[in-house]
């Protein structure tokens, strides 16, 4: 049962976060997240021997409680009746013209555009995303001590700068637009790849993300083809997640997934998106994305993808600026259709991201090329750089592969 609580405990944080900070405001965000936290360290302990029909609504009633209680240690008499006036059904929606989900309101009030968009960022997925310090690291590709820092930085100056959390009307928000769909993006990668734990992949964190985006298209002032690239990426790889993992849990590389467990109705609506999405004046870095694991959901095996094809639309997102996982995903690209010497050949680590993937790659051509010292250097650089277990236990047996060999 203990399981059962971690799961809900993702599903449902940011969603009782932005539920609560939008009933209640910004200011009273700590005693909100104490007030969650002590919600599920109640599940803990009571769910094992009485688990409740309806978790989720569980949840929501005894945090209520725990803010009530805590409404009145603090003597917030107005907010402590409103509390207990409130009932669990469904809020009345109001304007049409204002965005209604309270979780991609709370983005969107994030995205102040007085805010920096690093900080932006910071606070969505701290507290709307339910990132912990490490994830965030990993996203923004800082170090964690920074992010803490960071992040009670950009608290301060929300505070000062967003005096509540009402957002205007959707045809004022399009100078936000483009630091929620970053929001999005970032969570819907953390669901593909989780950065800690014991879990590869968190398939809710996916699908929710797919729902923000598929919400944004339903207002006409923010439609954007934008959105239709990133709706496309995140289908395309979505499509996927059955197939990236074992019935252990451990990690199956592309090469070697089996397609039949595709889904391909992913696959037909993300292509969709991207057809719709070629109506954009200019690429953008998910139209590159997307475009690229159409290529991959398109060919009907591993052998037989449009490498090519592939290199040209990371040499095009190039075009626009530098990109170190451009570089890495095209080298891996050619790779693929020359020889690990050649590849070695043409690789300026300079060029390339400081992480495990780069490490993985590395030693694979150095495996292939038979230098295996070098190889199981590479890899053990590799396990340093990731706090997921199923990632850790996959790179693991390539550097036990490496060391039966020496």
């Amino acid at each position: 049962m203990e399981f059962t609580v971690n799961v809900v405990f993702k599903e449902e944080y940011s969603q009782l976060v932005a539920l609560f900070t939008h009933r209640y405001g910004y200011d009273k965000m700590e005693l909100i997240e104490d007030a969650i936290q002590e919600s599920f360290y109640k599940a803990l302990k009571l769910w094992p021997n009485n688990p409740p029909k309806n978790p989720k609504g569980w949840l929501r009633t005894v945090t209520r409680n725990h803010l009530i209680d805590k409404f009145r240690e603090r003597k917030y008499a107005s907010l402590e009746t409103i509390a207990f006036k409130e009932s669990d059904q469904s809020e009345d929606w109001g304007d049409p013209r204002e965005i209604r989900d309270n979780h991609l309101k709370m983005i969107f009030a994030c995205c102040h555009p007085e805010i920096k968009p690093t900080d932006q960022l910071l606070l969505s997925l701290k507290f709307l995303c339910g990132f912990g310090t490490n994830q965030i690291a990993r996203a923004l590709l800082k170090s964690q001590a920074a992010v803490e820092k960071a992040i009670s930085r950009a608290r301060i100056k929300f505070k000062s700068v967003v005096k509540d959390l009402q957002v205007p009307q959707v045809g004022a928000l399009s100078n936000r637009l483009e630091g929620v769909l970053k929001v999005i993006y970032l969570q819907f990668n953390e669901g593909y790849k989780v950065s800690e734990g014991s879990d590869l992949i968190n398939k809710s964190l996916c699908v929710d993300a797919i729902r923000l985006a598929e919400l944004l298209t339903t207002y006409q002032e923010l439609d954007h083809p934008q959105i239709h690239a990133l709706l496309a990426l995140m289908y395309l790889q979505a499509s996927r997640l059955d197939a990236r993992i074992n019935e252990q849990g451990q990690l199956i590389t592309l090469d070697k997934q089996d397609r039949s467990k595709w889904n391909y109705k992913y696959i037909l609506q993300g292509s969709i998106y991207l057809g719709k999405a070629n109506s954009a004046p200019a690429l953008s870095h998910y139209h590159v994305q997307a475009s690229v694991a159409s290529y991959h959901c398109a060919a009907p095996s591993y052998a037989e993808t449009n490498w090519q094809g592939i290199i040209s639309w990371y040499e095009l997102g190039l075009k626009s600026g530098s990109n170190k996982n451009y570089e890495l995903n095209k080298l891996i690209a050619f790779s693929q259709i020359n020889t690990a010497a050649e590849t070695l050949k043409n690789m300026r680590l300079e060029r390339l991201p400081d992480n495990q993937f780069t490490q993985v790659f590395l030693g694979d051509l150095y495996f292939n090329t038979q230098q295996n010292s070098k190889a199981a250097a590479c890899f053990k650089q590799a396990l340093g750089y990731t706090k997921n277990q199923a990632e850790q236990d996959f790179i693991q047996s390539k550097l036990d592969q490496v060391t039966e060999k020496k």
